[in-house]
C-alpha cells in the first residue's frame, strides 16, 4: 500500500487523540512517527506504532508527563524523562545537550525513567544538522544473549553517531546484527537476512528472521565485541542518569519502560573552520568510495547517506506500508 505523508500522520494523529492525548503533543509525536517512516526507517515508523500504542493504553508511557532537570554541572546535566512520550523526549533533550554544547563546546544529557525513543537516529541527525556532532544512546530491556550464553542478560542498547557535512554521515546501529524491528521487516516482506543474525533452536546460525524472532536468540553485532560494548554502554547510561540499568529494567518493570540515555552534542565550528572541516571530510569520503569494489554491482557504502535519497523518493512516490501493519493501526 502506498500512502502520502500526510495520510500517515493523519491517521497517527487520530489514534492518539483517540485517545485523549493533547492536541499538541498529538501532532508533534504523529509528525514524528511520520518522518521516521518517510526516511525508510519502517521498523521504528509505522511498524513499531501498534506497540506505542499498546504501551500507552498499558499506562507505561504517560503522555502529559514533562522531564526534569535533576542536577547541572556545567556542561553536564541528568534529567528525569517522568516517563514520558519517547521520541519527544528525547527530542528535547538533545536539543538541551545542543544549548549546552553552545554555551560549552559539549554538551551531555544524562536521561532516566525514559521510554523507547523510537529510531534514535533521528536525534544524532538533529545534531548535526544544526552543525553538531551528536552522539546518543540507550539501554533496553534484555532482549540479547550475552556473547557465550543462551538467555536474554543484554540489551540491544543502540548507539548513534552524526557528523555534520554534506551530506550528513551517521551510524544508526543496535548491539545486535540486526534490530528486531529489522527482524520484523524482513519477515513481512518474506525475505532471509543477508547475513546471519542469531541462532536457531539447535545453537546453528541462521538467517530466518521469524525463528530469531520467536527464539530470541538473536546474535551480537561482531558477536564478543557488539556484547561488550552493550555492557559497557549500558553501565555509562546507568551511571551518569543515575537510572535504571537493562537488568533492573528487565527484572523490575512488566515490560520496556524506565530506560536509561545519553545525549551527547559537540561543536565543530570554534575546533576547524567550516572550509578546511568539508575538505577533510571530502578527502575522507573519496578516498573510501574509490577503492576496488569487491562486486561491480554493489557501491561502496558510506554510512547515512542513503536516508536523504529514501526520503525524497518515498516523497516522491509515497511511502509503502505493509497491508497487515496498516489494517492494525485502523483498527486502533
Amino acid at each position: 500500500m502506498l500512502l502520502s505523508f500526510t495520510e500517515l500522520k493523519a491517521e497517527f494523529e487520530r489514534v492518539l487523540l483517540k485517545r485523549r492525548v493533547a492536541a499538541e503533543t498529538a501532532e508533534a509525536c504523529a509528525d514524528m512517527f511520520a518522518r521516521t517512516t518517510e526516511s525508510g526507517v519502517y521498523s521504528h515508523g509505522v511498524n513499531r506504532f501498534p506497540r506505542f500504542i499498546q504501551q500507552l493504553d498499558n499506562g507505561d508511557i504517560i503522555p502529559d508527563a514533562q522531564p526534569t532537570r535533576i542536577t547541572s554541572l556545567g556542561a553536564i546535566e541528568q534529567w528525569d524523562a517522568q516517563r514520558a512520550i519517547g521520541n519527544l523526549t528525547a527530542k528535547a533533550m538533545m536539543d538541551r545537550a545542543i544549548s549546552l554544547a553552545a554555551d560549552h563546546g559539549i554538551g551531555l544529557v544524562a536521561l532516566r525513567n525514559a521510554n523507547h525513543w523510537m529510531r534514535g537516529g533521528s536525534y544524532g541527525w538533529q545534531a548535526a544538522e544544526q552543525g553538531y556532532i551528536g552522539i546518543c544512546w540507550t539501554n533496553s530491556i534484555a532482549v540479547m544473549p550475552p556473547w557465550g550464553a543462551k538467555e536474554c542478560r543484554i540489551g540491544t542498547n543502540p548507539l548513534i553517531v552524526a557528523i555534520p557535512g554534506n551530506p550528513i554521515t551517521m551510524v544508526d546501529m543496535s548491539m545486535s546484527m540486526f534490530s528486531y524491528g529489522m527482524l520484523e521487516v524482513n519477515r513481512l516482506a518474506g525475505r532471509q537476512l543477508p547475513v546471519d543474525g542469531g541462532f536457531d533452536d539447535d545453537g546453528n546460525l541462521t538467517r530466518e528472521p521469524g525463528v530469531i524472532e520467536k527464539n530470541r536468540r538473536i546474535l551480537p553485532m561482531g558477536y564478543w565485541k557488539g556484547s561488550g560494548l552493550s555492557i559497557v554502554l549500558d553501565m555509562i547510561a546507568t551511571l551518569l542518569s543515575d537510572g535504571a540499568s537493562v537488568a533492573e529494567v528487565t527484572q523490575d518493570n512488566r515490560d520496556e519502560y524506565g530506560v536509561s540515555q545519553i545525549f551527547i552534542a559537540i561543536e565543530v565550528d570554534r575546533l576547524i573552520d567550516g572550509a578546511t572541516r568539508d575538505a577533510k571530510l571530502q578527502r575522507i569520503m573519496d578516498f573510501i568510495t574509490s577503492a576496488e569494489r569487491a562486486d561491480e554491482n554493489v557501491a561502496i557504502r558510506l554510512p547515512g547517506h542513503e536516508f536523504t535519497r529514501m526520503q525524497a523518493e518515498n516523497r516522491r512516490n509515497g511511502i509503502t506500508v505493509d497491508d497487515r501493519v496498516w489494517a492494525k493501526i485502523q483498527a486502533l
